[in-house]
Parts: C-alpha cells; structure tokens; sequence
C-alpha cells in the first residue's frame, strides 16, 4: 500500500480503480440500497438532479457536501451520487473504515479523514484533474434526520485552495454543493422499535418497558440509560435530581467536558464539535477515551432537536439506533447491525440539491485573515441553505409523517391536541 507521510499522519494514497468502482455501483443500487436498508423508491427531482450534472462536468472542479443523518446508508447514497454523475469520485471517510479493507477502499478512491495536509493535497489534485469530491462537512454521523450541525472547516478550505491553484493557470470553476436527503417510512411500523429498544434494554441490562406504549417505554429507556451513564462516570444524580432530562443531561455532559479540558489542557473551540476534534487528537488514555466518546453520545438526543410536542417514528427509530452504535458493541451480531443498521420496513429517500456555491477565485487568493473570513462565510452560508432545504423537505413530508406520530414524553411546553 502506497503511503505518504504528512506532519506524522500516515496517508494511504487512493488507487482508484474504475471498472471496480463502476461494479459497486451497480450491487449498491440492485443490492445494499434496496435489500439491506430497505429504500425502495429514490426521489430525487430533474431540477434537482440538472443542478447537480451542471457543477461535475470535466470543466469544473465540484466538492459535494450531503448532510449526514445515518451510518451506513451515507455511503450508499453517496455511492449512487458518484454513479449518477462522478464514476471516478473521490469520497472522504474514516480511517477505520480504510484501515479495515485498504485494498478494496482505496481503489474506490475513500480518503482518510487522518491524513493531513497530503489528503487535502490530493483532493485538490483531483479536484483540478476535472474531478469530483464528496465530504460530508458535518464531521460523523449524528443520526438526526432533520438538523444540520456545525460544518468543520474543510470543505470550504478545500474549495478555496482549488480555487486559487485554479486562478494561476488555465482557470476553471470552483463549486460547493450542498446536498440533502431524508427518509421516510411508508407504513406504521411500531413493532420494530419496540423489538429494538428490548435488545437495548436486554444488552444494558435495564427494566424492560415491554407492555407500555411508544412513548412510554422510549422515555424509561431515555431515564434509565441516563442513569446508568452517570453511575458508571460516578457522576452525582442526587445533585440534579430535580431537573428536567435533557437539563440533567446536560449537567452531565458539561461535567464530564470541563474535567477532560481541565486536565488535558485543552482549548474551547468555537463549538463543541470542534473541541471534542481537538480533544479526540490529545494523548487520552482508555478512559478518557471513554468519556470523551459519552460527551460526543451526550449531544445526540438534545433539547435543541427533540424538543417538540410529538415525535414522528423516524425520530424515535433514529435515537434508538444511535443508542445501540454507541452503547451496545460487544458481539458479532451486535457490530454487524451497527455498521450496517437495519431499518424497521421500507422506506422512500428523498433527495435535494441546492445551488451550487460558487468560489470567488480572487477572495480564495487573498492573505490569510481575508480568505478565513470569506471560508467562515462559505461555511454559514452552506450550512443555512442546508438546514432552511431540510426544514422544507420536513414540511413537505408532514402529510405522510405525522400519522404515525408520537406523543413526546420530553417536551415541557404546551400540549396541543395529538
């Protein structure tokens, strides 16, 4: 495997390998998309879709940025983008996944998110060969369908640098597109949560909710994973005992941030995704592994998110499935449906493509206070169009969501009729 070292990071160079490339699109589509995690209609308009084809000819140079709403299925959407309009994609993915099968990865040309100024390098490269690039700017996966984290800086700092190698030569220009995409359920399928959140209850060994309604048994679940979490950090519950949950997680979560900063002498960065990055590249010993892993699970079901008069299935089946990808590991079945979630039916995909962002070549030339200005603009912007397109596609879906809605044990304002 061809390596380039790269400020201590070791960087397995991509081998793309197109016929490869091609053969896996094809078993994506016929395959993994329909058969292991159930979507059985793509719903992707034309208008959508010629927004898209117009910024991954050959004269262009385009960096894709999909949301990231679940583990798994990223890839495969991904994966049915580059044979939609980029055979030869280059796509960014964790380290682990490449580490675990270099052969195969990087002759789909997967990029490690570990390899430094030498993966940023290439993808540029790339980028000016006529290429296109996929990065999903929100970092890891969330699992939450309907929000837009913060964006990490490097998908903006990869458009601006290709912009300005561009500008020196035979130019060309220079896209961010964002994309969206949400799924939904097309029938009721109440028994699959509750035979997920058995298995999570069974495997964490907590009170079963077996008998008691969605609702219900979700909240239980909720307060008991809770507790369980500050009993095994030894975090004092009596001291936030008459708190709200998502109160009480959040002491929780602010504890156990401010001990690991404390004593690693680590730096708040201008969100919290950004000082877990910072703190995840610190010397931490397994249990500060441990910890930092639970703050990252803290910030899944916030209040910020879930705080609303009812929660659709998708919702609930997104929270439940992040609870077993970080809670429940131990055993081969266990680490096969965490790499590969299995859904609860069937489901329908919809898809969008906003405008594409187009980089101002002579802004991405400019001295470096200017050019992180104009990159901290790029990324508000994608990020705003990003969330303002989900929180349309919500509303669009409402007809079909809402009827299987639920009613939300968490929520602290009024009640309207459910």
């Amino acid at each position: 495997m061809t390596t380039i070292r790269s400020r201590a990071v070791q960087f397995p160079v991509p081998r793309p390998s197109p016929a490869l490339m091609a053969a896996l699109g094809v078993v994506n589509r016929s395959c993994m998309l329909r058969w292991r995690f159930r979507v059985t209609t793509i719903d992707f308009p034309r208008a959508d879709r010629e927004r898209v084809a117009r910024v991954t000819k050959r004269d262009t140079a385009a960096f894709l940025a999909p949301n990231h709403p679940e583990f798994g299925l990223d890839w495969m959407i991904d994966k049915e983008l580059s044979t939609m309009f980029a055979p030869r994609m280059a796509a960014w993915a964790a380290h682990d996944i490449i580490a675990g099968a270099p052969w195969f990865w990087l002759r789909n040309n997967l990029v490690s998110h570990r390899g430094g100024a030498a993966a940023i390098d290439y993808s540029v490269e790339w980028a000016l060969r006529g290429n296109v690039v996929l990065l999903h700017p929100e970092g890891s996966v969330h699992w939450t369908s309907g929000h837009v984290h913060p964006l990490f800086p490097g998908i903006a700092d990869m458009a601006l640098e290709t912009a300005r190698r561009s500008a020196g030569g035979a130019a060309r220009p220079v896209f961010i597109a964002p994309i969206v995409w949400r799924l939904h359920y097309t029938r009721d399928v109440t028994a699959g949560i509750h035979r997920d959140m058995a298995v999570i209850e069974r495997a964490l060994g907590l009170r079963s909710g077996n008998g008691s309604g969605i609702a219900e048994r979700f909240q239980l679940l909720q307060e008991e994973v809770l507790a369980l979490r500050m009993a095994r950090f030894g975090f004092d519950r009596s001291a936030v005992a008459r708190l709200h949950f998502f109160a009480r997680q959040s002491a929780f979560r602010r504890c156990l941030l401010d001990d690991l900063l404390c004593r690693h002498q680590g730096e708040r960065g201008c969100s919290i995704e950004r000082t877990l990055l910072r703190l995840s590249k610190a010397s931490l010993d397994r249990e500060d592994r441990a910890r930092l892993a639970e703050v990252n699970r803290l910030g899944g079901f916030s209040e910020a998110v879930y705080d609303k008069p009812a929660l659709t299935q998708e919702e609930i089946g997104e929270s439940l499935k992040r609870l077993r990808a970080a809670l429940v590991r131990d055993g081969f079945g266990y680490a096969l449906h965490n790499a590969l979630p299995r859904p609860y039916g069937p489901r329908i995909a919809h898809v969008r493509a906003l405008e594409p962002i187009r980089i101002d070549a002579e802004r991405a030339s400019g001295d470096s206070e200017s050019r992180i200005r104009y990159r901290d603009e790029l990324l508000t912007r994608t990020r705003g169009v990003m969330q303002r397109r989900l929180d349309a596609l919500g509303r669009e879906l409402a007809a079909v969501t809402e009827r299987f809605r639920h009613r939300n044990p968490f929520y602290r304002g009024p009640c309207p009729d459910l």
